[in-house]
């Protein structure tokens, strides 16, 4: 099965997860290069230090260190993120298969049940009745014969009766009539 199969709700929140997922993968990235960068600058900030400014390195690394845990708790915060997309996604590839396999079941199901139903309207359309049954399961010869001469008999009325509701019988009727009355001596 396509992806085309998939309802349209299920297949929009796939969507939907999909673009989140993008985002958050995006959002991380983003994270981690700021986070590199941050630290490089850490480390330089550390080296250019001169041994008279400590007091001014000291207050540069505290700022330092700040931004890096804060840069830190969001990529923690992406991370959590993007792992309950991951999770979301997984559960909606579970239902949907589910229902695909529902779906596959319901239709061998239907398809069942229009064949039972075809065989019972042959057998309406025939007329069969138990009692002509033999105890064998099989009807008699001459009533086989008779079974199938009167389906073959109903078969022909309904195609006439058929023929008879068409716009075409319909509309020559009349040309029928005078036809009929022109042969007439």
């Amino acid at each position: 099965m396509s992806d085309t199969d998939i309802p349209g709700r299920v297949q929009a929140e796939l969507t939907r997860l999909r673009a989140e997922r993008q985002v958050f993968t995006a959002e991380q990235d983003r994270l981690k290069a700021k986070l590199a960068d941050t630290e490089h600058e850490l480390r330089e900030a550390t080296a250019a230090a001169a041994p008279n400014e400590d007091e001014s390195a000291e207050a540069n690394q505290v700022v330092l260190n700040q931004e890096l845990a804060s840069q830190r708790e969001e990529l923690d915060v992406a991370k959590a993120r993007l792992q309950a997309l991951e999770a979301e996604v997984l559960l909606a590839h579970q239902q949907r298969d589910s229902l695909r396999a529902e779906l596959k079941t319901c239709r061998e199901e239907r398809d069942k049940l229009r064949l039972a139903l075809l065989d019972a309207e042959l057998v309406v359309s025939a007329g069969v009745v138990d009692a002509d049954i033999l105890p064998g399961g099989e009807p008699s010869a001459d009533r086989q014969r008779l079974l199938n001469a009167e389906r073959l008999a109903a078969e022909m009325a309904r195609e006439l009766d058929a023929t008879r509701r068409t716009v075409s019988w319909r509309v020559t009727a009349p040309l029928r009539v005078v036809r009929k009355k022109m042969d007439r001596p």
